[in-house]
């Protein structure tokens, strides 16, 4: 709100005394409170809220933490003229700008051709010249350099640690497989979740990792009694959705009469539910188990539904056809979870199945709540408060226009919340915030530090990275992600009763993996990992960038370098390293050499090494690690 003529000027944090009691006004606390203003009466109450005001340099750069892959200076400086509402408004009426599927295509392509040229008699095609699963990556960092719908991206990467699919599979060679279902995550970034379900339940790299590909109607093979499989009815509800155990809308759990959790579903529903995902397979099957002719692009289209298995047909077509077996491929009659039945009908129409229990599963109470807690998780904080989980719930609910399910005004809400936006909320409750994953300081290092190139293009394998650091998309060791949302590490957050996710993925070793790896990003000045994609091709040098500071050589001076540390620690802490802490790494620097030329100019050797040790030291702080 700027410049709002109000009838009384009020404080963001103002607090009176009522009969002996303090009443606190702003930082979100507006129930019960109405403020008018004369230009605008409908943004009044913004007055009390921190979205109200636009926002100083460290304001914007928090919130550019929680909504991007890390800051850069120049969006640091536009969300302060812009403010914050009008940013997520632009990037919310942005369209997906970036095809990762089809990027790996033309990279593909390009191998064929370039194979060609320098062998005009050999046979190159798509489907017999290989390409590994790293095209992905090299796909997903170029999207990263180049596209303005940051929001998304950052969304997605959130998405794809929750609906948890990953290379180490079946299709671990595959990038098309990757590319298509982060393409998915990507398209739905901001649509329903009841459609993200859908498109998740049908997308072959899920059926594949989730082993529900031709999965088959209960049947007898011999004196074998065999069922559905059950990996994905269960691990749909507990990651997916509802979670393990009935929660309140606020995300606390609800207790029986005996003060214990109330499971969510038990093992009839698994099974249940199992017999919903049967008859699929791919796209090209000419029957329920046709693995035949399955290559990298089936794992690109829909999977199809088989109503009965008529595989004998194709398996044994010099039989007599009164002698094929022809049985269910989907299993038929009703089906109980979640006490709700789907009814009995034809088996043709067993699709329907499907659709129903994706319903059920989206009206469950528990979703709003559970979604709502993983993204705030991701986007936000560790450990939010129950209110806050309860108004983000309350809008996934019901977005105001009678939607449920509404992710783009899920994610507006979070971003916007009170306790996402409060500057007071860190000094108030030392387990707000979380530890920064990998991945993401990574990321916050790329952009911070404007990477960039002439030419545009990027070619990242991301292989020593993950080496390293042993993160990057799509590479999760297990369906339950890189690190579980309920774990709580030893010391004060256990004391506390609180949870640290990311700390999963921190102990002695990862540490000094880490530090070594920004060694070779910063110090060395190796932050990119080029790879050739055939034998002999030609070194193209601008894809393989390096981070170029010459231009803070001048803050290299011993009266300037708190200047340059001052820029850094805003752009990639958000300028939450506290003064001691800087004051240390001040020193640090000031002890290492520098020398200046007859005009004052500092040696570029040196005053490189130094800057650049004062980018790692930002990087290794505890004020950086723990993003609040």
């Amino acid at each position: 709100m700027k410049n709002n003529l109000l009838l009384a000027t009020l404080l963001l944090c103002f607090q009176t005394s009522i009969a002996q009691s303090t009443k606190v006004f702003g930082k979100g606390n507006i129930k019960g409170v109405t403020v008018n203003a004369s230009s605008n009466a409908s943004n009044g109450i913004k007055t009390l809220m921190s979205t109200g005001y636009m926002p100083n340099p460290k304001a914007s750069s928090r919130f550019l933490s929680q909504a991007t892959l890390g800051p850069k200076l120049s969006e640091i400086q536009g969300i302060q003229n812009q403010g914050i509402e009008s940013w997520l408004d632009s990037q919310f009426a942005m369209n997906p700008s970036f095809n990762l599927q089809n990027y790996v295509q033309n990279m593909h392509q390009s191998m064929v051709d370039s194979l060609y040229l320098k062998n005009p008699t050999g046979n190159y095609t798509l489907s017999n010249v290989f390409i590994d699963d790293w095209a992905f990556d090299v796909a997903w960092f170029q999207a990263n350099m180049v596209s303005s719908d940051r929001l998304r991206w950052r969304v997605s990467l959130a998405l794809s640690e929750i609906f948890v699919t990953s290379r180490i599979s079946a299709f671990d060679n595959n990038p098309y497989a990757l590319a298509s279902y982060y393409d998915m995550l990507n398209k739905n970034a901001f649509g329903n979740y009841r459609s993200l379900i859908d498109s998740v339940t049908y997308h072959p790299a899920m059926a594949v990792y989730l082993t529900y590909l031709n999965n088959h109607a209960t049947d007898t093979l011999g004196t074998k009694r065999v069922f559905p499989d059950e990996n994905y009815a269960r691990e749909i509800m507990q990651l997916f959705s509802i979670g393990l155990f009935e929660i309140n809308n606020n995300g606390t759990e609800k207790k029986d009469i005996n003060g214990k959790s109330i499971p969510t579903y038990d093992n009839d529903d698994i099974g249940n539910l199992a017999k919903v995902f049967t008859g699929l397979s791919w796209s090209h099957s000419r029957y329920l188990g046709d693995n035949n002719n399955v290559n990298d692009w089936s794992y690109t289209k829909r999977l199809k539904f088989f109503p009965v298995d008529s595989s004998e047909k194709y398996t044994r077509w010099w039989a007599n056809p009164t002698t094929w077996r022809i049985v269910n491929g989907h299993e038929p009659g009703s089906k109980t979870f979640l006490n709700q039945t789907i009814p009995a009908r034809p088996l043709a129409d067993g699709e329907l199945d499907i659709r129903d229990a994706l319903d059920i599963i989206f009206n469950h109470p528990n979703v709003g709540p559970f979604i709502a807690k993983r993204l705030i998780q991701h986007l936000v904080s560790s450990n939010p408060s129950p209110e806050f989980i309860d108004r983000v719930a309350a809008i996934f609910n019901n977005n105001g226009a009678g939607a449920r399910g509404d992710l783009r005004a899920v994610v507006r809400a979070i971003l916007l919340d009170p306790e996402a936006r409060d500057c007071c909320a860190e000094k108030e409750n030392t387990a707000y915030g979380h530890l920064r994953e990998p991945f993401l300081r990574y990321m916050n290092l790329i952009n911070g530090m404007g990477l960039t190139n002439q030419s545009g293009i990027y070619r990242n394998v991301m292989v020593d990275l993950y080496d390293r650091i042993e993160q990057k998309p799509l590479y999760s060791p297990s369906v339950f992600n890189f690190y579980q949302p309920g774990y709580v590490p030893g010391g004060p957050l256990q004391a506390a009763g609180k949870v640290g996710p990311e700390f999963q993925m921190l102990n002695s070793l990862s540490f000094s993996n880490y530090m070594n790896a920004l060694h070779k990003w910063i110090i060395s000045n190796d932050p990119v990992e080029y790879w050739s994609i055939f034998s002999g091709e030609f070194y193209k040098s601008d894809q393989e960038p390096r981070f170029d500071i010459t231009a803070d050589y001048i803050l290299a001076k011993d009266n300037r370098i708190k200047e340059f540390l001052d820029k850094y620690n805003l752009i990639l802490a958000q300028g939450r390293i506290k003064s001691e802490n800087m004051s240390i790494i001040q020193n640090v620097l000031l002890s290492m050499p520098i020398t200046f030329d007859v005009n004052g100019v500092p040696d570029p050797t040196l005053a490189d090494r130094r800057l650049r040790m004062g980018i790692f030291l930002i990087m290794i702080a505890p004020d950086y690690l723990i993003n609040k």
